[in-house]
């Protein structure tokens, strides 16, 4: 009520966050792959070892070591991520987690390489020769395969996704910004890209939407939909999983079938496919092994007459030239966009067919819950973009199969800010802007460094309150930072801010904060106007040296 009465009044409501991370805490490089079925992320280094010196390399990062493939499953996913021309032997541990490999066989006798049972040594697989395991000279100098545990990435109970849960690859990440229309491209052929078993469970509002593009030579544009089914007045929507039909996907039907949905608890989630609930960080798919003992066919097609599509959001997108895989995190626009039951997700792009949105298929994607059926269209019918008026008819397109594609979509089902849940956004996979990959959680880190903001100084609720067109300092302080720069995204917009050793004079009085108690405090500060009521989202980075430290003011409009 206080905070409503103040806006009134005419003042402006910050959220504070703080985030502190450092390279060391990183648990996922660049380059490294991620194995969504056991929440793994592996990276192959490139500088040769002995297998103590490939160990200790391993667990520089934390919770890293060696890796063991200790599944035939795994073993495929690690040869289809990490192609090589000839066979290169790497440093690998027992799944055991023994120190060094023994006579016996830790991943079935048939994979050593002949010759090599009878040795001790350390135990090495063979990349590029699929099932082949030696043991050698623990201080022979190899490359070596790595691995960690990332599944504290993984959404927080309260938010839910379509998409996969963890992204399948690091890779450089850029905050996108939306277009502020459509691009006219003319009469240029568009691929589209219609996910119809990545659906929405019920009605919220979307916080987040990552993709990794591929690698291109020239710059592209793309369109990031949410589409809403529906049937003509004489026919009804069945929903997925309709037990009569077994129906993966939404069609449409002339009698009324299967329009119920049933109840979850807090961090679960209905699945039609199964009829239960699952924990918002399960699959619902046909090719899940819980789904399919309920016999749906695969490859899974409509079962009878798809339906139409209105084109419920548009995110529109250009990607500049880039030699490398990308992950985009689009920075979504003040307006809420919502979603409802049964809403599924399309692309869009100007790209050739199959060269615009990363996917895995085939060894790379085997077995994996998280699998997709999604059907590609090619625009020479209509020219240009495709506008939603026209029906997307399965004769018309070509079904992609069993492949998992890098795309991630969050969202709530309550209508809470996006500053409220804007603290568990920060832990994505793919690391910020500046490092690019996977770190640890901030809370500790943020006690070492002493990252706080000292002017204004939140209340309790991690608000800010500052009274429009009324110029106020805004504070930060952080330990050791005599090289640190600060920078401090829209509404100031400003960067390189250095730090200094005090706070400004004018402020030394009004602001307890700056009484300087150690000669390693350092103080940055920015000077804020606002023109208007609202709620705003402020980025505040903070670099000094290999370190990173960031700071959010969280928000939306009013």
């Amino acid at each position: 009520m206080m905070t409503l009465m103040s806006l009134t009044y005419g003042l402006w409501v910050l959220c504070v966050i703080l985030t502190t991370v450092t390279t060391e805490d990183i648990l996922c490089p660049k380059g490294g792959r991620i194995h969504l079925g056991s929440g793994r992320c592996y990276w192959l280094t490139e500088v040769a070892s002995s297998w103590v010196g490939a160990q200790d390399s391993c667990r520089q990062m934390r919770g890293g070591d060696l890796a063991s493939a200790d599944s035939l499953e795994l073993q495929h996913f690690i040869h289809s991520s990490f192609p090589v021309k000839t066979t290169v032997w790497v440093w690998v541990k027992q799944s055991d987690g023994s120190e060094r490999a023994v006579d016996t066989d830790p991943v079935g006798p048939s994979r050593w390489s002949r010759g090599n049972k009878s040795h001790g040594g350390c135990l090495q697989m063979a990349l590029g020769t699929p099932g082949q395991w030696r043991k050698a000279p623990c201080s022979g100098q190899h490359i070596f395969l790595c691995e960690n545990t990332v599944t504290e990435f993984l959404p927080s109970r309260d938010i839910y996704l379509t998409g996969l849960v963890l992204l399948t690859g690091v890779y450089t990440e850029t905050q996108l910004k939306l277009l502020p229309k459509v691009p006219d491209i003319g009469h240029q052929t568009v691929e589209i890209q219609l996910f119809p078993g990545m659906w929405f469970s019920h009605a919220g509002q979307l916080v987040s939407v990552q993709l990794v593009i591929q690698p291109s030579s020239m710059s592209s544009t793309g369109r990031v939909h949410i589409l809403r089914p529906y049937c003509s007045p004489s026919h009804h929507l069945v929903p997925p999983g309709c037990s009569s039909v077994l129906n993966p996907f939404s069609y449409c039907s002339s009698q009324p079938l299967c329009n119920t949905t049933g109840g979850c608890s807090l961090g679960q989630y209905w699945c039609h496919l199964s009829e239960s609930c699952l924990y918002t960080r399960n699959p619902c798919s046909p090719y899940d092994a819980v789904t399919g003992t309920r016999g749906y066919a695969l490859p899974p097609r409509y079962p009878a007459i798809p339906p139409f599509y209105h084109m419920a959001a548009d995110m529109p997108l250009r990607m500049n030239p880039s030699s490398e895989h990308q992950t985009f995190k689009l920075i979504l626009p003040d307006e809420p966009i919502m979603v409802y039951p049964d809403d599924i997700v399309a692309i869009q792009h100007t790209r050739n067919s199959g060269t615009f949105l990363h996917c895995l298929s085939n060894e790379a994607s085997m077995d994996s819950p998280w699998r997709q059926s999604y059907m590609t269209f090619r625009g020479s019918e209509w020219g240009g973009w495709w506008d939603g008026s026209s029906p997307l008819l399965p004769q018309a397109g070509q079904w992609v199969d069993g492949v998992l594609c890098d795309l991630k979509i969050l969202y709530v089902d309550h209508l809470q800010s996006e500053a409220e849940h804007n603290d568990h956004l920060l832990f994505n996979l793919g690391g910020t802007t500046t490092v690019p990959d996977i770190r640890a959680s901030p809370t500790d880190l943020r006690a070492r460094f002493g990252l706080t903001i000292i002017h204004p100084v939140p209340n309790e609720n991690n608000h800010i309150c500052v009274e429009i067109n009324v110029p106020v300092r805004i504070i930060v302080k952080v330990l050791s930072g005599q090289r640190a720069r600060s920078s401090w995204s829209t509404p100031v917009h400003q960067t390189g801010v250095p730090f200094l050793p005090s706070c400004p004079e004018e402020m030394l009085s009004s602001c307890p904060g700056c009484a300087t108690r150690s000669p390693d405090d350092w103080f940055s500060s920015v000077t804020l106007v606002l023109p208007s009521v609202g709620v705003q989202i402020m980025n505040i980075s903070v670099t000094d040296g290999d370190e990173v430290s960031e700071c959010e003011f969280g928000g939306s409009w009013l």
